[in-house]
């Protein structure tokens, strides 16, 4: 199956009677996953954010929808051949499940569409198990306030569950709920509940061909222009900044120096290439020192599983590496390297505190500063020296 990366999302590029024969497979399989929908929007997205980012990538399959996909591959170099948009996704499943009487649940829109669209399927596959929960409100990261929403979702016992919350929520709701739910497959398809209910009308197929859907839209839903616009204009100009502008910049970067009550400093051991190093990751949004602030605990949040941290001083852009030339980094943002931001960080928990992301770093430890670079890659020696050097009189 053909896979292309469009702003760091995967995009598999397969045709919507594939995408079925794939999903009634995995259906009878033992296996259990969640399906996105990447478009443009989602695509911004991922360029934002890499947590963000891995959730598309961790996802069982990923189908195109919006025409502007199309556009953003051949900017990228890349060749799309299919789209599918997320009503016809939904209406082959819903067909599938219909035949091979699987439940199905739509969880998000509003409680009025979700009556409806109860009604409508009903009278148009009378032996479906369909049922509809609104779910109440959902934080940013697809945390529900109701605290008891997974067990009335199994109580319910759907086999697929066409998740409606909009992105980013409806994906961070499946990637931090898939090992509870008890359901088969996931399926992030937005607003499509409202085309299924009848709420807003498609735009003719020859309008469709045309790759001018979004333009229908825009005519029913004048007040959606913002995120038309990212869409429409936003999107290009970030495929275009991907492909050539970025190779000239050096990505922000923020690094924790950690220590313990020892003075011992922390490293940890990166996943996919084995090397032990300081914890890191991206701050490229970040301007202001809060900003910068903000991104190492949130950073370091995500790759230790803690919070247990306290600023103590950093030392803003004060080393920075190229990205090496390879095929390890064709995922990710195509920039020429890292300018790096090294915070002296105290940690205030306990090592029981620590919890990894695996997908980042497999092991961790607290090293004494005279056996470090011992242990630290090659390569990381550069920024630890700095750190040593600028920090000790904390050490």
């Amino acid at each position: 199956m053909k896979e292309i990366y469009i702003l760091g999302a995967k995009v598999n590029d397969i045709s919507l009677l594939e995408a079925i024969d794939l999903i009634a497979n995995f259906l009878s399989s033992d296996q259990k996953g969640y399906l996105t929908t990447p478009n443009p929007e989602i695509c911004l997205q991922s360029y934002k954010s890499k947590h963000f980012r891995r959730i598309l990538q961790n996802a069982w399959l990923n189908i195109p929808d919006g025409f502007g996909l199309k556009i953003g591959a051949r900017i990228l170099d890349h060749k799309l051949n299919n789209i599918t948009t997320g009503v016809d996704l939904c209406q082959k499943v819903i067909d599938l499940a219909e035949h091979n009487n699987y439940s199905i649940l739509f969880l998000g829109g509003k409680q009025e569409t979700g009556g409806r669209i109860k009604i409508l399927l009903k009278e148009k596959y009378p032996n479906l198990k369909v049922e509809y929960i609104n779910g109440g409100h959902f934080d940013n990261q697809g945390n529900p306030s109701q605290s008891n929403l997974i067990d009335i979702i199994n109580t319910i016992k759907p086999k697929i569950i066409f998740v409606c919350l909009g992105a980013p929520k409806q994906e961070y709701f499946m990637a931090n709920n898939l090992a509870k739910l008890d359901s088969k497959l996931m399926l992030g398809v937005g607003g499509s509940i409202d085309f299924l209910a009848g709420d807003i009308k498609r735009a003719p197929l020859t309008w469709r061909r045309l790759g001018l859907e979004w333009l229908w839209r825009l005519i029913q839903e004048p007040w959606r222009w913002q995120r038309i616009f990212k869409a429409v204009i936003i999107f290009p100009l970030a495929c275009l900044c991907w492909r050539f502008g970025n190779t000239f910049i050096y990505r922000k970067n923020v690094a924790g120096f950690i220590i313990n009550d020892k003075k011992q400093i922390l490293l940890a051991q990166h996943s996919k290439y084995q090397e032990w190093k300081l914890p890191q990751g991206g701050a490229k949004n970040a301007k202001t020192k809060e900003e910068l602030e903000n991104a190492i605990l949130r950073e370091m949040k995500d790759e230790l599983g803690t919070d247990k941290f306290r600023i103590l001083t950093m030392l803003k852009n004060c080393h920075k590496y190229k990205w090496p030339q390879d095929s390890n980094y064709i995922n990710i943002d195509k920039f020429k390297g890292q300018r790096q931001t090294l915070f002296l960080l105290k940690f205030t928990g306990q090592d029981s505190d620590i919890k990894l992301d695996q997908k980042e770093h497999t092991h961790w430890q607290w090293v004494d500063q005279d056996k470090i670079l011992e242990i630290a890659a090659p390569k990381r020696h550069k920024l630890i020296k700095i750190g040593l050097e600028k920090f000790k009189d904390y050490l």
